[in-house]
């Protein structure tokens, strides 16, 4: 008897959004609402163009417009409505939504002191901490590999909500959650061994040359 045809695997794409207003302003965006700059605009078109001999059989996004219009920059004229899950999110800031970074370092010196040194104690007030995003995002993740089996499928999410993904899948410790570079349009990739995930592909951004300005890599929790 021939052989059966092999199934492919199960691929899961994770990219960030392309850079946003409050990205370029240092602010500290989690559950606000933040328009793509033409750059972030540029950017996820050129991700587009890297993926565009990939074949994708599903999209998901956040509900929040940065990541929404980035896959559709990124999905352009191939017919897919991404489904929106909210529990892709970014962390919740509570009460340092949309402040910038160095507005709340004065304001709140001890707090941001253990966001910076990747303190599993850090939450801001009134927000979400580490270990309820990592819960959160992950069993997002799970439940779209769960439903995708032997399909391609794109994420696109937020900088902190794929470091914790990322550090879920890896088996990082919670204190070193923020030791993967998420860039903007930066792209990560999972293949799935049985129900296993494993990292192939890690914030690969060889299509932003010429198109995304250098800086250095994003620090723990900092504005995503």
């Amino acid at each position: 008897m021939p052989a059966r045809p092999r199934k492919p695997p199960t691929r899961i794409l994770l990219a960030r959004h392309g850079q946003t207003v409050s990205n370029r302003e240092g602010r500290f965006c989690g559950h606000s609402e933040t328009e793509l700059t033409e750059l972030g605009r540029q950017q996820a078109r050129a991700l587009g163009e890297r993926l565009a001999n990939v074949t994708i059989d599903a999209a998901y996004t956040s509900d929040f417009s940065r990541a929404i219009e980035t896959a559709a920059l990124v999905l352009h004229a191939r017919g897919i409505t991404p489904a929106v899950d909210a529990g892709l999110r970014e962390l919740h800031y509570g009460e340092w939504e949309m402040e910038r970074s160095g507005d709340v370092a004065k304001r709140y010196p001890a707090q941001y002191q253990l966001m910076r040194s990747e303190d599993p104690a850090w939450r801001p007030p009134g927000g979400e901490n580490i270990a309820m995003v990592r819960a959160r995002t992950f069993a997002a993740l799970h439940g779209i590999a769960r439903a995708h089996q032997h399909q391609t499928v794109l994420i696109v999410a937020h900088g902190t909500a794929i470091n914790c993904m990322l550090a879920e899948v890896l088996g990082m410790a919670p204190t070193h959650t923020f030791r993967v570079a998420v860039d903007n349009c930066g792209l990560s990739e999972l293949v799935l061994r049985r129900t296993t995930p494993i990292v192939v592909r890690l914030n690969d951004t060889s299509h932003l040359a010429g198109v995304s300005v250098s800086r250095k890599p994003r620090s723990a929790g900092a504005p995503a």
